[in-house]
């Protein structure tokens, strides 16, 4: 379906529908299990949707990954436990973190970036450096720091809660949020011309670097040198400026796109039942759109819905006539 079609509020209603269907066939003993399974997988929504959804110019809460949802069903038929699939890692890892350094004009970033700014109190922000949305480059690019239908506080708050529910640590709710803080400043870090790229803007790496846990020069030297073995060895290349770039936003990139396989990992061990199961599967597909710069994540999300279309034409028409011909 196309973006905004109401896919992912259906996927909420099917989850729970096959939740109390599935506690109408439980002995009495069960019904906890169940009830947190349930509980479990609904409050996962709002942690996949503020690390997997955006703003774009069709749909305010566009879904920028595919999501395959597992319901295990004991033999008596009873929900004891579940899986979360990130469908876009079957495509590339680019399509889904390339929002992160790049968005089209009036649409915005993840919706965490923003969360994070608007829901940290003074102390959190005075530890992370942080300033008002349009101070980053990787939210401002765009033109579009603020939506007023999306409320940034009350998605931090949720996504806090859901967290603990979901028995994130103290500790790992706050690494993921320096680490997202880490992400923001880094793409505030600006390259000169000087014999090959050099930083011009040391407050941002220093700030990087300090909420990433590294050394502020060897993190300079990484995003402004190319290393080779040759002839075993160590030769490094300065980079041009375009190039260093490059660099600064594949490494934002692959770190979003590692803490989003991490957190899906968490959940997965939270939901996780017995190893002996028949399960349900739910799939909640990102929508297909058509911007007038479509960049290689649309190309990825516009060709998997193809493919889902062409799918269902081939079930539900070409194979269903082949019946009837017989």
């Amino acid at each position: 379906g196309e973006s905004g079609a109401g896919k992912t509020e259906s996927t909420k209603l099917i989850l729970r529908f096959l939740s109390a269907m599935s506690e109408h066939s439980l002995e009495l003993s069960s019904t906890d299990r169940t009830s947190h399974v349930e509980e479990d997988l609904l409050e996962s929504s709002p942690i996949m949707e503020a690390f997997g959804n955006a703003k774009t110019v069709y749909n305010n809460n566009s879904s920028r990954f595919g999501k395959f949802v597992q319901l295990h069903f004991c033999q008596k038929g009873n929900i004891q436990g579940g899986k979360i699939v990130d469908c876009i890692l079957y495509y590339a890892i680019n399509a889904h973190s390339n929002r992160v350094v790049r968005q089209n004009p009036g649409e915005r970033n993840y919706h965490i970036f923003y969360a994070l700014l608007a829901g940290t109190n003074a102390e959190q922000r005075e530890a992370f450096s942080f300033s008002q949305p349009e101070n980053y480059y990787y939210l401002k690019q765009s033109g579009c720091v603020a939506d007023k239908s999306i409320n940034d506080k009350d998605t931090f708050q949720d996504v806090l809660n859901a967290m603990r529910t979901m028995q994130f640590t103290e500790e790992n709710i706050r690494e993921i949020l320096r680490l997202l803080a880490g992400i923001l400043h880094a793409g505030n870090i600006e390259f000169m011309t000087a014999g090959g790229a050099q930083v011009s803007s040391k407050t941002a790496l220093g700030r990087t670097a300090d909420l990433l846990g590294l050394n502020s020069e060897q993190l300079a030297e990484v995003l402004t040198h190319k290393s080779m073995i040759l002839r075993g060895e160590e030769i490094c290349t300065p980079l041009t400026v375009e190039q260093a770039v490059d660099s600064r936003d594949s490494m934002a990139m692959a770190l979003y796109s590692q803490c989003f396989t991490w957190i899906i990992r968490k959940l997965n061990n939270r939901i996780r039942g017995k190893e002996d199961f028949k399960s349900i599967g739910i799939l909640d597909i990102f929508g297909f759109e058509n911007f007038e710069v479509n960049r290689f994540e649309q190309f990825n999300i516009n060709y998997a819905n193809e493919k889902l279309q062409e799918y269902f034409n081939k079930h539900i028409f070409s194979l269903e006539q082949l019946e009837y011909n017989k």
